[in-house]
C-alpha cells in the first residue's frame, strides 16, 4: 500500500514510500480538503493531504497555535 505502510515497515522503504504518496497527493486537486479531514479527526496512520502523521501533529498544533492567537477555536 502506498498511502499506508506495512507492519514492520522499516525506515528506508518508509521514506520511499512516503515519497511517493506525496509525489500524488501534490498533484492532486483535493489535497488541502483531504488534509483538512485528516487534521479535524484522530486520523493516526498513513499519508493524508500529503503529510505523514508527525507532520500532521505538527500542523494540528500549529493551527491550534494560531487559533488560539486570533482568539478563536480550531477546526
Amino acid at each position: 500500500m502506498l498511502f499506508f505502510g506495512p507492519d514492520g515497515e522499516r525506515q528506508p522503504e518508509r521514506d520511499n514510500r512516503e515519497k511517493k504518496a506525496k509525489a500524488i497527493c501534490g498533484a492532486c486537486p483535493v489535497r488541502n480538503e483531504c488534509l483538512d479531514y485528516a487534521l479535524s479527526r484522530p486520523e493516526k496512520y498513513g499519508t493524508w493531504g500529503g503529510l505523514n502523521e508527525d507532520e500532521r501533529a505538527s500542523e494540528r498544533r500549529r493551527r491550534m497555535r494560531r487559533a488560539a492567537s486570533a482568539g478563536i477555536s480550531a477546526a
